[in-house]
């Protein structure tokens, strides 16, 4: 797995938050530095893709900060901001700032990247109007989305995103897939990555929706099991506050169609780490890790996910392997995803 150190190994990272970056040029670096990390300080449960984002060890140490206890916060309930509305009809709550609306059906402005790594804009299923990004995930490190590149937001307090996904009703998962990404790079790097987590069962539609925090701070907040929606257009509003330096005065809340889906409050999310001028990406990565119990052989799958180690995807050189012929698992079926009707908004 990726350690958090890679963002000072060179451009491998950085290129991820910025359209069009050099991804081929860097891979070699990226996956001596993953290389690295593994030797280091071993393999942990539930990491990412070797050139993609990374995931935190499985025993986390969450910690509570520096300073005064804020005072108690209550989540809002059945209350999104932008429940229902779209780029084509939408209203902004007082004390707050629209940062960007997307709905593809134009060009791409600058500091955006309409589609990512696996997607494109297509008329194939728009959730309004005549456009979406739709992406195929047929591999693993596939990766359909829209993002805004760091340094565009600005400064903030806090950060609302509202968007809306179709993932097809055949679709089956393993190991994880991202749903949305706030980031930092410079000058440290501070993630909180939205990603479903599929354990122990192989190729299903239950799983574990964390806020991944990994950077300067490590830990997983509002816990959620649940069945990943498809089959049907889902808005997603996500409300994330990051904590003032080293305090517990945080949020995360995440709102399926409009109801409160799950939350963490009080919390020190992001460390000492400040977000402003964040990265913000909605969809994202798909891993397909294969679990072998017998490394560096690499011969014996683990019978869940988790069971073993993850590091024959490197050893081996097994990184990128297809849905339909995956080594040491079970075959999926490649599925599509579709992204839609963005609303980023500030205060």
């Amino acid at each position: 797995m990726l350690s958090f150190f890679l963002a000072s190994y060179g451009d491998g990272y950085e290129n991820d938050f910025t359209p069009g970056g050099s991804f081929m040029k860097s891979r070699t670096k990226v996956l001596f530095a993953l290389l690295c990390s593994i030797l280091i300080a071993g393999t942990p449960f539930g990491s990412m893709a070797a050139d993609k984002i990374p995931v935190p060890p499985s025993k986390l140490g969450i910690t509570s900060g520096t300073g005064s206890p804020p005072a108690p916060v209550t989540p809002p309930g059945n209350d999104g901001l932008l429940s229902g509305m779209t780029p084509g009809s939408y209203n902004i709550p007082s004390g707050w700032s629209l940062v960007r609306t997307q709905d593809f059906e134009g060009s791409c402005p600058e500091g955006e990247w309409c589609g990512r790594w696996s997607g494109k804009v297509t008329s194939t299923k728009p959730h309004r109007g005549s456009n979406s990004v739709e992406g195929t995930y047929s591999n693993d490190q596939a990766d359909a989305g829209w993002s805004l590149s760091e340094g565009y937001i600005g400064t903030l307090s806090e950060v609302y995103v509202s968007f809306y996904e179709y993932i097809d009703s055949a679709a089956r998962f393993n190991d994880e897939f991202y749903l949305a990404h706030f980031a930092v790079n410079s000058p440290t790097l501070q993630e909180v990555v939205l990603d479903w987590f599929w354990a122990p069962t192989f190729n299903s539609t239950t799983a574990t929706l964390y806020a991944v925090s990994q950077g300067v701070q490590y830990g997983r907040f509002a816990a959620k099991t649940a069945t990943v929606p498809t089959g049907a257009w889902v808005q997603w509003e996500i409300h994330y506050r990051p904590n003032t330096s080293g305090n517990s005065n945080g949020f995360i809340r995440i709102y399926k169609d409009g109801t409160l889906f799950s939350s963490q409050e009080n919390a020190n999310i992001n460390g000492t780490a400040n977000m402003n001028n964040m990265f913000v990406q909605v969809g994202g990565d798909y891993t397909l890790l294969s679990w072998s119990k017998n490394s560096p052989t690499c011969t014996i799958a683990g019978t869940y996910i988790g069971d073993g180690t993850d590091y024959c995807m490197v050893g081996m050189g097994w990184s990128g392997q297809s849905f339909s012929n995956p080594h040491l698992h079970p075959p999926l079926s490649n599925f599509k995803r579709y992204i839609d009707d963005i609303i980023l908004m500030k205060r």
